[in-house]
């Protein structure tokens, strides 16, 4: 069952060694034929047989999202026949991990706009009241002489 915990660690896990991979460029063709591949693969099995028993909706979004880096795999091997340059760093956004990450973060980047938003609003109308109060001093130098003598 793909619902399982160890099913998205397993992709988690695996995930984060692969961004390692690529971001210290020792990520090549053959790894990938040997390891990603495959693995996604066996992945993509399970959330097929997953999917078709259920319908769910989720998980066919994340078979969608396995199928895309699957095919991506399948391009660098094309593209490794024809030596043509492989950009492996287009697998990051790819990768479950990162889709994840970015979700939260744009999820976070919303609620600090908000604030901003919130802050704003409440300096407006701090603002707005300050403007219409006529503010009177009630500091008399008349009660403390020595700062009226005081030169400023």
């Amino acid at each position: 069952m793909a619902l399982k915990d160890n099913f998205y660690n397993e992709i988690t896990e695996n995930e984060k060694k692969w961004i390692e991979l690529i971001k210290d460029n020792l990520l090549n063709v053959v790894y990938c034929n040997l390891e990603l591949k495959p693995f996604y693969i066996e992945k993509k099995k399970e959330l097929e047989e997953e999917y078709i028993k259920t319908g769910n909706v989720i998980i066919g979004d994340t078979l969608g999202i396995i199928k895309s880096i699957v095919d991506k795999l399948e391009e660098f091997n094309n593209f490794y026949k024809e030596s043509k340059f492989i950009d492996f760093k287009s697998l990051l956004p790819l990768f479950l991990t990162n889709q994840m990450n970015n979700s939260l973060q744009s999820q976070n980047t919303s609620d600090v706009n908000r604030l901003d938003i919130r802050r704003q609003i409440i300096e407006d109308e701090i603002r707005k009241y300050s403007a219409q109060k006529n503010f009177q001093d009630d500091y008399l130098y008349d009660d403390f002489p020595e700062e009226h003598k005081k030169v400023i």
